[in-house]
């Protein structure tokens, strides 16, 4: 499908969600230019048809910062985002991420801008300081159009500034995050998460243990992912008797993770704080059934047939959560329910059509 419409895109080129909008819109037949305040440290964008790109080159290190000097590096590539926009000629500039992008799609000034909110722009940034505060209300107060990822972000976006916001979820690839049957033939209950404190693995590996004490059938614990936080829990495991139950896999690179999904029986997120939940969304997906705390987007992305949602301040209740979703795993009552809900709600179609119609509004400005 041929589509005329230019879209500018200010967003980190190294971001998988990034990659993911970019192929999902030109096969719509959009054709895509993308400033970067970084440079690409994979090829993916080779052979993408219809699709453009110039990196600013700030480092990945600087652009992370949380530190004022680290964000006002930002205001370094003005000029070329400026003189790129000028070149393009674009009928509408998509900002992704508040804190960074916004501001550069700002100091652009094209009315017909929107902005994506992702996560940390919403939830942590206006809460560093006054002037953090300040620009994150500059940013999302221009967009014709600002859409957010889910609706507890959407809230707490309203929080700061008060204005109407698109609920546009990440899709999900529910051609390749496919069922399974294929099983170890042991109960694996697992988590696809970065080894942070925010992430809760901690309590994740808690809470197995409390399982393993009442639970008269064998299991494992996987873990899949890397952080700071790994020698610590590693020293947990060891601390709770655990080592024979428990697996640490490392990273699991993009073309291993359906797999990775797919060997569990139950996924688990005990986070602290979630933004979205694209991990528990890919886990359905696969036909895998979850168990999340409510907290953030988390309980947006749960199928209310087959999933479990637990309180994140009552970790008393954790266990009886891990059994009610054992019962319907064991009675085999889940089904397709986990699959279908991602494809009926979070499939890429339905997400890309969701951006399409935002394009479509924002024209009429």
């Amino acid at each position: 499908m041929k589509n005329e419409k230019r879209i500018l895109f200010l967003a980190d080129i190294n971001s998988v969600h990034t990659e993911r909008w970019v192929k999902s819109l030109v096969d719509r037949g959009f054709q895509i230019n993308l400033f970067s305040l970084t440079a690409p440290k994979t090829d993916w964008m080779n052979n993408c048809r219809n699709f453009e790109f110039k990196c600013f080159g700030i480092d990945q290190a600087t652009v992370q910062s949380n530190s004022r000097f680290g964000k006002f590096s930002y205001f370094k590539a003005k000029k070329e985002a400026k003189a790129y926009f000028q070149e393009t000629q674009p009928d509408i500039v998509h900002a992704h991420y508040a804190s960074s992008y916004g501001m550069l799609a700002r100091t652009i000034g094209f009315e017909k801008t929107v902005l994506s909110l992702w996560g940390s722009d919403v939830y942590e940034f206006p809460k560093r300081s006054i002037l953090h505060r300040k620009l994150f209300k500059r940013a999302v107060s221009f967009p014709a159009i600002v859409c957010s990822t889910s609706k507890d972000m959407a809230k707490e976006a309203w929080r700061w500034i008060d204005r109407s916001y698109v609920i546009t979820p990440f899709g999900v690839d529910t051609d390749r995050f496919s069922a399974s049957s294929k099983k170890s033939g042991i109960l694996t209950l697992g988590t696809v998460k970065s080894l942070e404190e925010v992430y809760g693995i901690d309590r994740l590996i808690q809470l197995y243990a409390d399982f393993r004490a009442t639970a008269s059938i064998d299991s494992q614990l996987v873990i899949y992912g890397k952080g700071s936080q790994e020698l610590e829990l590693r020293s947990l495991v060891k601390g709770l008797n655990l080592e024979d139950h428990v697996q640490f896999k490392g990273f699991v690179s993009q073309d291993k993770l359906v797999a990775a999904f797919q060997s569990l029986d139950i996924f688990m997120a005990l986070s602290r704080r979630e933004s979205f939940g694209v991990a528990a969304l890919e886990a359905q997906s696969c036909g895998v059934p979850v168990l999340v705390t409510s907290v953030g987007g988390l309980p947006e992305v749960v199928d209310p047939e087959s999933g479990v949602i637990v309180a994140e301040d009552k970790p008393e209740n954790w266990l009886h959560g891990l059994n009610q979703l054992m019962d319907k795993v064991q009675m085999k009552t889940i089904g397709d329910a986990p699959r279908n809900f991602v494809i009926e709600n979070f499939s890429h179609d339905v997400c890309v059509d969701k951006i399409i119609q935002v394009y479509e509004d924002v024209e009429r400005v």
